[in-house]
């Protein structure tokens, strides 16, 4: 890893941040995201910001010597329990909250030394390890499967 594939990893990041961001403008986020379930865009976008979060604990535990994982993970109950409690803020704080952690992350990511980016990172969902490039990549794959489902959301309403 050298500065320029750190360089691209956190363009990428940011690029993704504005991509879903931009295409959120005057989008009403109580547009339900699953016909099977109550996510709205709301619930999306706080689900992004929660695994911003847990990635960057993770990164900053790594960092730092450390490792973090989720306790007693259990992927459908945790992200049903961060959507419930994300519910609780308004649209704009939860725009605001990913919109900062973003940041974070970003920060978070460029603080590793170069030489620990092939490292072996506790990935916060516990049962997998590797590198620090590949923990980015499964965000970044993250963040256009769930734009995926809020662009899918956006064209229901205007066809529907």
């Amino acid at each position: 890893m050298n500065n320029f594939d750190r360089t691209r990893l956190t363009e990428r990041l940011a690029e993704n941040y504005f991509s879903i961001s931009s295409m959120l403008e005057g989008i009403d986020l109580t547009i339900p995201i699953y016909k099977d379930s109550d996510w709205s865009i709301k619930d999306i976008v706080g689900h992004i910001s929660t695994w911003d979060r847990q990635v960057t604990k993770s990164l900053n535990a790594y960092k730092s010597g450390k490792e973090y994982s989720i306790p007693d993970f259990d992927e459908d109950a945790f992200n049903q329990q961060q959507v419930l409690e994300g519910r609780m803020l308004t649209d704009q704080q939860v725009l605001g909250e990913w919109d900062q952690i973003r940041k974070k992350f970003i920060v978070a990511l460029q603080d590793i030394p170069f030489d620990r980016y092939p490292g072996d990172v506790q990935y916060p969902w516990g049962d997998e390890r590797g590198s620090v490039a590949r923990l980015v990549q499964y965000m970044f794959d993250h963040d256009i499967e769930c734009k995926s489902e809020i662009e899918k959301a956006i064209r229901s309403t205007r066809i529907g």
